[in-house]
Order: C-alpha cells, then sequence, then structure tokens
C-alpha cells in the first residue's frame, strides 16, 4: 500500500500521462426529430462525457487498471403538441463494447495490448471530432412519455417504430441523431417540462407501490426508471 500510495504522489508530480492516467471529454448533442400532423418537431440535449483511463499496474481487486467513463446532463425532449412530450432517456453512444455511433467494429480476437491503443486513439479522434451521425436503431435510447407530465406514474415506454400506437395517427419518429459538439452542456429542461417537484412525487409514488406491491412483484414501467435516466450530474 505504501508503494502504491507514492505512486500516486509522483502522478501529481510527474503528470498523470506519464503514468498512465489519462482523461477525455467531450459533450454530445442527442436531437430528436418527429413528424407530427402539425409539422415536424425538434428537441434536443448537450450532455457531458468523460472518460478516464487507469494503467495496469493501477489495478485493486476488480478496479481500475482500464477505462471508465462517465456521462452528465439531462435528457433529450421534444414537445409533439400541447402535453405531449417525447424523452429520450440518459444513454453513452461510445462504448466499444456495445453497438457504437463513433467507434468502428472490431474483431472477436483483439490484443489487451492493441485494444488499449485503439481506444485511445478513437477518443482522441472523438475529443476533437464536430461531426453529427445518425444512431442506428440498434443503438437508440429509450423513448418515454407521460400521459399526465404533472404524474410520474403515468410514463410509458414508446416503441420508435410505432409513435403512432401512442400519440395517435401522424406521428413518426424520423431520426434521433448524434453530434460532438462545443456547445456547453444543456440543464433545466427537464425540469421546465415536469416542475421542480414532479421527481419529489416519483419518490412518493415509488414507496407507495413498493409497500402495497411487495418487494418481489413485478414493477410498473413507471417504477422501473428512475431520475438518473433523465437527469445525471451536478
Amino acid at each position: 500500500m505504501k508503494y502504491l500510495v507514492m505512486a500516486f504522489l509522483a502522478a501529481g508530480l510527474l503528470g498523470c500521462d506519464q503514468l498512465g492516467f489519462r482523461e477525455w471529454h467531450w459533450n454530445q448533442k442527442i436531437t430528436l426529430t418527429v413528424e407530427t400532423p402539425e409539422g415536424v418537431r425538434t428537441g434536443s440535449s448537450v450532455q457531458n462525457v468523460a472518460w478516464y483511463e487507469s494503467p495496469t499496474w493501477a489495478k485493486i481487486g476488480d478496479s481500475g487498471g482500464w477505462f471508465s467513463h462517465e456521462l452528465q446532463g439531462e435528457a433529450a425532449v421534444v414537445e409533439l403538441a400541447p402535453n405531449k412530450y417525447l424523452f429520450a432517456l440518459m444513454k453513452t453512444y461510445d462504448d466499444p463494447a456495445a453497438n457504437a455511433v463513433f467507434r468502428p467494429e472490431r474483431g472477436k480476437s483483439r490484443s489487451t495490448v492493441d485494444h488499449r491503443s485503439e481506444i485511445r486513439a478513437e477518443n482522441d479522434a472523438i475529443e476533437s471530432s464536430n461531426e453529427t451521425r445518425r444512431i442506428p436503431r440498434g443503438s437508440f435510447p429509450k423513448l418515454v412519455t407521460f400521459t399526465d407530465p404533472s404524474n410520474p406514474s403515468t410514463a410509458q415506454e414508446v416503441p420508435a417504430l410505432d409513435l403512432e400506437g401512442t400519440f395517435g395517427k401522424g406521428y413518426r419518429l424520423i431520426s434521433i441523431q448524434l453530434t460532438i459538439t462545443p456547445e456547453p452542456r444543456t440543464s433545466g429542461n427537464i425540469m421546465k417540462v415536469l416542475g421542480p417537484d414532479f421527481f419529489k412525487l416519483w419518490a412518493v409514488q415509488f414507496e407507495a407501490n413498493f409497500k402495497s406491491a411487495g418487494a418481489f412483484s413485478k414493477r410498473p414501467f413507471a417504477f422501473r426508471i428512475t431520475r438518473e435516466d433523465f437527469i445525471t450530474g451536478g
């Protein structure tokens, strides 16, 4: 432990990059475009992505020694009509293990050293990018609406290919786009739409459902999602 502490102190003196610690930061803008009976509607949110790398020698148990990432911001929301909103919940789109938007597909057999170098190079490229791409269907975020925006228990999952089944005739998802952008992170849109006490009411309703239905019963959709799906970070 003494040597590990000394190594971290050395990191502060020598610079983290020299010891294998690195960070990347960029902002991603999620834009929803929806066709409605009254015309095309769009809504967007700019979220902050942070990636961290720690070297192999810093691995302790099951933590450290690889990459980790964080997402902060708020869900994208578009107003389709009065009191009709569509939310795209918080989601990362650059996990090397997932169907990523800005990362190439990987072969099945890659060495750890090569994989680490590839992720670094990809992070460098994404961090300096200013590109927009359509999010493929397999990477879509979860889409949600509230039949009553003042009542958390009315949350419904919305099938991306069948907005008409939720909102009625004439509604169609045109695209969900992802942009790496210098724009600052957005905030306040979710609270503006749902109200400042919305998540407090959600917590009260969740507790009431838990007590009445029991710990092992299947929860309604509204209580299988959380505040962190809508807002994360400070």
